[in-house]
C-alpha cells in the first residue's frame, strides 16, 4: 500500500477535532454536574430554610433612600443586584414589626436628600409615632435639612423623632413652601401653536399651562388655599412634636435658614454631632449586649420567622409576595389592591414615552388589570374586605369608570371596600373610589378635582410659518372635528361641549350617589377644585384621615373583626416577584433613566419640573382618545 501524506494529515486533523470535542463535552459535563449539585444543595437548604434567630437586644438603623414608591418598580441599574427600589410600605411594616418586638430597643434613621411627598412623610411619621408609643426611643440623623434649598419636608419628618442630630456643618433651611407653575400660551403663540380647550369646572386648571399667560382668579384662589393648608399641617406637626407654639414655628420659618448651632439654640434640633457619635450613644443607652441590625434586614427576618418555614416562607419575602401562613389558608383574609399612576383603560391604550407619565409611579395604571384584581378578590369566598390603595392624579373617564364599577361589583358581593388615598387621588382617581364603603385620605393627600377638560392643539399657523401646506378630503359633517389643522367651530363645538357636559354631570351624579349627598351640595365642592385630605374631610369627600395602616384597621372593623385579631393581608394581583421584574426589565428595558415625579421636586438633573409638567400635559393632550379627568396643576413645591 502506497503512503499518502495528505491522507495522514487529514486523519491527524480529524483526530484533533474529535479530541477537542471530547475534552469540551467532558468539561461541560463536569460543570453541569457541579452546577446541578449546587442547585440541588441550594434547593435543599431553601426548603428547610429557617432564618437565624435574631439577637435579644437590637438597635435598628436605616438610611432612607432618595425616593419611595407605592408599588414595585422595574429594577434599576443604580440599585444593588437589580433589586427593585424600596417601597413605602416595606419601611412602614418593618417599623411596625419593631414597635411590638420586645427585642428591639431603639431606632436610628439617617436621612439625606429625598423627594418624598407630604402624604408619604405623614405615613412615615405615623409609623414612628406608633414605635415611640411603645416606649422605644427613635432618633434621626441628617447632614442637614436643605442647605441651599428648602428642607421643609425632611425636617417635618425629623420633628416626630425623640431627638434630631445634625452634622456640625449642616444647615436647617426650613424656609417655607412655594409653588411655581409655568404658562406657555405666549411662547406657543410665537410658533403658531394654538391650544383649543374647554373645561367643566372653574377650578379645573390643568390646561391653563397651555391656554393662559398667568393663573386665573379661581386657580390662584385654589392654589393659595392648598398651600396655606399644607403649610399649616407642617407647622402644626413641628409645633406639637418639638414642644413649641404654632406662632413660634412660623417665626422660625420666616427667619430661616440656620446653622447647626443656631438651630440647636432655637430648639429645632437636639445635638450637633457626627453620626458615629450618635451610634455610640445609642449603643450605650441600649446596653452592652446590643446588636446593630439594618431595619429592612430585620423586617425581612422577622417576617420570614412569622411565615411558615421553608421554601414558601423564604420566597414569600425574597420575592415580596406576602403569602399567608399555611395555617391561615382556611381563615378569612383582607385583600390589598394597589392602583398607582395615570389611569388608562389597558396597556394597548397608551404609548410609552421616554419619561414617566404624570402620576405617582413609573407606569400608568391599567384599569382592566385593577378592575380584574378587585373582581377576583370579590369572587374569593375567603376575602372579607378589600382595601384599594389609590395614588393617581386621574386619567380617562372610561378607565376610571371601569374601576368604579368593579368596586360596586365587590360591594354587591357583600365585600367591604375601603379606599386608602396616597399622595394624590384626584379627578379620575376620585371617580374610581367614590363608591367605597369608607374613604381614608392622608391630611396632605390632594383629592377632589371633580371636573373635566378636553381639547386639541391646533398647528395650522405653525405650518404656515414653515411654508408647509396640507390638503384633505372629508366625508362626514364633523370629520375634521379632531384635526389639528383647525379650531372647533359651528355644530362641532356644540357636540364637543355636549360631551363635556355629559361627563361632568355624570361625575357629579356619581359623587352624589356614592357620598349620599344632593347634587347641589356636590356642585358647591366640585367645579374641578382640588382639596387637601384635611379639607376634603370637612367637605364630606372622605370619611376619615390616615394612611394605609388606618385603612387596614378600618377594613377589619367594618368586616366585624376584633382590632387585635390576626387576619392575613393578601395582594391582588400578587406582587411581581424580583425575578418577574428582572424579566420585565430585560424585555421592556431597565429603568436606568431618572424618573420625573409630579407634585414634588424633580429627580431629573437636566430638566426642571416645570418643563416636565409641560411635557406631560403636551403628551396627554396629544395622545388622549377621551376627555381627561386630571387634577389641575398639581403642586410644584419649589425645593420642598
Amino acid at each position: 500500500m502506497r503512503f499518502n501524506p495528505a491522507r495522514r494529515r487529514e486523519d491527524k486533523g480529524t483526530g484533533r477535532v474529535l479530541a477537542f470535542f471530547g475534552r469540551f463535552f467532558a468539561i461541560f459535563g463536569i460543570a453541569a454536574f457541579i452546577s446541578l449539585f449546587f442547585l440541588l444543595l441550594t434547593l435543599h437548604r431553601a426548603i428547610n430554610f429557617e432564618p437565624p434567630p435574631l439577637p435579644q437586644n437590637i438597635l435598628l438603623t436605616y438610611k432612607l433612600p432618595p425616593d419611595l414608591y407605592e408599588t414595585n418598580q422595574k429594577p434599576s441599574l443604580r440599585g444593588p443586584l437589580l433589586r427593585p427600589p424600596t417601597t413605602l410600605q416595606e419601611i412602614v411594616e418593618a417599623i411596625d414589626l419593631a414597635a411590638y418586638d420586645n427585642r428591639v430597643s431603639g431606632l436610628v434613621i439617617h436621612t439625606g436628600s429625598s423627594s418624598y411627598n407630604l402624604a408619604q412623610i405623614q405615613e412615615l411619621r405615623d409609623a414612628v409615632r406608633r414605635f415611640r408609643a411603645q416606649g422605644k426611643p427613635a432618633t434621626l440623623y441628617a447632614e442637614g435639612f436643605g442647605g441651599m434649598s428648602a428642607g421643609m419636608g425632611s425636617y417635618y419628618l425629623a420633628s416626630v423623632f425623640d431627638e434630631i442630630w445634625v452634622q456640625p456643618m449642616g444647615f436647617v433651611s426650613i424656609t417655607g413652601l412655594r409653588s411655581e407653575i409655568p404658562f406657555l400660551k405666549g411662547t406657543l403663540g410665537k410658533f403658531g401653536i394654538a391650544p383649543d380647550f374647554d373645561v367643566r369646572g372653574k377650578y379645573k386648571s390643568a390646561a391653563e399651562t397651555l391656554t393662559h399667560t398667568s393663573m386665573s382668579a379661581p386657580h390662584r384662589e385654589m392654589m393659595e388655599s392648598l398651600l396655606a393648608d399644607l403649610s399649616g399641617q407642617i407647622r402644626d406637626g413641628i409645633a406639637e412634636n418639638r414642644g413649641m407654639t404654632e406662632d413660634n414655628v412660623r417665626k422660625l420659618i420666616d427667619n430661616a435658614p440656620y446653622s447647626g448651632s443656631e438651630a440647636a439654640a432655637s430648639g429645632l434640633i437636639d445635638r450637633e454631632e457626627h453620626y458615629d457619635l450618635l451610634i455610640e450613644a445609642a449603643k450605650q443607652a441600649a446596653g452592652d449586649d446590643v446588636r446593630i441590625i439594618d431595619l429592612l434586614g430585620y423586617g425581612f427576618s422577622a417576617r420570614v420567622a412569622r411565615e411558615e418555614k421553608g421554601m414558601s416562607g423564604f420566597l414569600s419575602q425574597l420575592l415580596r409576595d406576602k403569602a399567608p401562613k399555611s395555617a391561615y389558608r382556611d381563615k378569612t383574609k383582607i385583600a390589598l389592591v394597589y392602583a398607582s399612576g395615570t389611569i388608562v383603560s389597558s396597556r394597548d391604550a397608551t404609548s410609552f414615552a421616554p419619561f414617566a407619565p404624570m402620576g405617582a409611579g413609573n407606569e400608568p395604571m391599567f384599569a382592566d388589570r385593577i378592575a380584574s384584581a378587585i373582581r377576583s378578590a370579590a369572587n374569593d369566598d375567603e376575602i372579607a374586605a378589600i382595601v384599594l390603595r389609590i395614588d393617581s392624579p386621574g386619567g380617562a373617564p372610561g378607565a376610571a369608570e371601569a374601576i368604579r364599577r368593579a368596586v360596586e361589583f365587590a360591594r354587591n358581593k357583600e365585600k367591604i371596600v375601603v379606599a386608602s388615598m396616597g399622595n394624590v387621588a384626584a379627578s379620575g382617581g376620585y371617580w374610581a373610589v367614590v363608591n367605597a364603603d369608607h374613604i381614608i385620605a392622608a391630611p396632605a393627600t390632594l383629592t377632589g378635582s371633580i371636573g373635566v377638560f378636553a381639547g386639541k392643539i391646533v398647528l395650522d399657523e405653525l405650518w404656515k410659518k414653515l411654508d408647509m401646506r396640507w390638503d384633505s378630503i372629508s366625508e362626514g359633517r364633523h370629520a375634521d372635528m379632531w384635526s389639528t389643522q383647525s379650531h372647533f367651530s359651528g355644530t362641532a363645538t356644540e357636540r364637543f361641549s355636549a360631551m363635556l357636559d355629559h361627563i361632568y354631570d355624570s361625575f357629579v351624579t356619581l359623587v352624589a350617589e356614592g357620598r349620599g349627598m344632593d347634587k347641589d351640595e356636590v356642585e358647591k365642592i366640585a367645579q374641578g377644585r382640588v382639596w387637601t385630605g384635611r379639607q376634603a374631610l370637612d367637605a364630606g369627600l372622605v370619611d376619615s384621615l390616615g394612611g394605609l395602616d388606618a385603612a387596614l384597621q378600618k377594613a377589619l372593623e367594618l368586616a366585624g373583626f376584633a382590632p387585635d385579631e390576626d387576619v392575613p393581608v393578601v395582594h391582588y394581583p400578587p406582587r411581581r416577584s424580583t425575578l418577574e421584574l428582572i424579566f420585565k426589565a430585560l424585555t421592556e428595558g431597565v429603568s436606568h433613566a431618572p424618573q420625573i415625579i409630579s407634585g414634588t421636586n424633580t429627580a431629573m438633573p437636566f430638566i426642571p419640573p416645570e418643563a416636565a409638567q409641560i411635557y406631560h400635559m403636551w403628551q396627554l393632550t396629544q395622545t388622549a382618545s377621551q376627555p381627561l379627568l386630571i387634577a389641575p396643576a398639581l403642586l410644584f413645591l419649589k425645593d420642598f
